[in-house]
């Protein structure tokens, strides 16, 4: 094998971090540096190329000490060790160092590339210990100890800042911002849920990071507490939010509320939650399409009151009908399941009716607007957002 070409390949990825391919002074004696001012574009290019070559250098050490002790190569025998260890040690500290400088970072939505740093590094670490010896080997090994306490320290602080933006709403606090999503599923709910996604491939290294927390985390101890954390903080917050969809049950907040409660529970609930938790989260979206049923489109059916001449009874149903068919048309359900729920329960609430009521005064025949299928027709466009044709006559 031809080492000087290994060799330029190290430094070819080491310098992709912009870091002088040798052991610095401010390497070995654990000086950091910071790229928490760095433009982070720039920044998480650099730690996915770190990653590369972290990966690259300790299997390529590994590698070439084995190879190397396996050949005979003359009076070059009694350097092996020596070239093994100082290609390993000047490597092991620029690497070290790069991932030293982001112990500093806070910011939320750098989580994952730090906590991608933090798991590549403790998993290339016996590989790089193994080529090293006597005192380097310790102090490299304490070194590394530091950088990944350091690096569970930040992403802790990192993991309260997400909570903290559930817990506080986030950022669409506008009620401007927050009436514009109107009934479908709020951002803030598309954020926690995403960190729950993003974070459950992790949760090996969230159980030993979370290990030991306080403050903002106190009690979240693992990815299992951490799940129950965001949902639990989450949640309230929808209610909240709810208010301002209308008055306490209005159909909008049902729908709001059973859209939201519905996304957390299909998302989520792949991840985490037992079937207790499932369980009742079903039972909440079943009674917020029963309260949106009887909030929006009761009052609708009410109309074909009796003892009402048929005619009069009949357009006051008009009336209503065209009034809750325009107000909810455009409103967007994304969950096919639920979607078809609260069809078929409108559908069975008004249609039902109508048809029934139509067989009971036979004499309005052509006079009705609708007949049961078309009514039904129309039931079909709802929940489908934007795309909705909101045209009936």
């Amino acid at each position: 094998m031809n080492w000087n070409i290994v060799t330029m390949d190290w430094s070819r990825f080491l310098s992709i971090l912009q870091l002088q391919v040798g052991c610095s002074p401010e390497a070995e004696t654990g000086e950091s540096i910071s790229y928490e001012n760095a433009e982070w574009w720039t920044a998480e290019d650099m730690i996915r190329r770190w990653i590369l070559a972290t990966k690259l250098v300790e299997k390529a050490l590994v590698t070439m000490q084995t190879q190397l002790h396996a050949q005979s190569n003359g009076a070059f025998d009694r350097f092996k060790n020596d070239y093994i260890m100082a290609m390993a040690k000047r490597r092991s500290y620029i690497l070290l160092r790069f991932a030293d400088g982001f112990t500093s970072t806070r910011s939320p939505e750098k989580l994952m590339y730090v906590l991608e740093m933090y798991e590549v590094l403790g998993s290339a670490v016996p590989g790089l210990v193994l080529v090293l010896t006597g005192q380097h080997k310790e102090l490299f090994s304490r070194q590394v100890e530091v950088v990944l306490a350091k690096l569970a320290r930040a992403l802790r602080a990192m993991i309260g800042g997400a909570v903290t933006k559930v817990r506080a709403g986030g950022s669409s606090g506008t009620q401007g911002e927050t009436r514009g999503v109107g009934a479908g599923v709020h951002p803030l709910t598309r954020y926690a849920v995403s960190c729950i996604e993003s974070l459950a491939p992790h949760r090996g290294a969230l159980d030993v990071i979370l290990a030991s927390t306080g403050g903002i985390l106190e009690g979240v101890n693992s990815f299992g507490d951490l799940f129950s954390e965001l949902v639990a903080s989450l949640e309230p917050k929808l209610e909240e939010i709810s208010t301002l969809r209308g008055e306490e049950g209005g159909g909008l907040r049902h729908l709001f509320l059973a859209n939201n409660t519905s996304f957390v529970l299909k998302r989520a609930g792949a991840i985490g939650g037992d079937d207790e938790w499932a369980a009742c989260r079903r039972s909440r979206v079943e009674q917020h399409v029963a309260g949106y049923v009887e909030a929006s489109w009761a009052p609708v059916v009410a109309c074909l009151e009796a003892g009402k001449p048929a005619t009069k009874a009949l357009a006051k149903f008009n009336a209503a009908l065209d009034k809750a068919y325009s107000g909810h048309v455009r409103c967007e359900v994304s969950d096919p399941e639920l979607r078809a729920a609260l069809r078929k329960a409108v559908s069975e609430n008004v249609v039902g009716a109508y048809g029934a009521y139509l067989l009971e005064h036979p004499k309005l025949g052509r006079s009705a607007r609708h007949t049961p299928d078309t009514l039904a027709g129309l039931v079909s466009d709802l929940f489908e957002g934007e795309d909705a044709s909101g045209n009936h006559s």
